[in-house]
């Protein structure tokens, strides 16, 4: 039969374990609404270049070379990319 002292010091490990638990799944959250945040300004800065630009008197910008139309990767899928090697 088990010891007071190790049924005390197995409760102690529980309760630890579970603080720990409960500290992860804060943290977790904290992220996820931080990626949900980001992925939100993402696709508004996506929309906002997706769109003409307002006209503004000026004349006409030259048209883009051809390596400046070419469209880096999705935005929202480099920060995907980036919020993975945080954890």
């Amino acid at each position: 039969m088990a010891s007071q002292d190790e049924i005390d010091r197995l409760r102690a490990e529980r309760d630890e374990w579970r603080r720990r638990a409960e500290v992860a799944e804060a943290v977790a959250q904290e992220r996820l609404a931080r990626a949900e945040t980001a992925e939100r300004a993402l696709r508004a800065a996506e929309a906002a270049l997706a769109s003409p630009p307002e006209p503004t008197g000026d004349l006409p910008s030259p048209p883009p070379t051809p390596t400046e139309s070419k469209r880096p990767a999705s935005l929202l899928e480099r920060w995907r990319r980036y919020t993975d090697t945080l954890n």
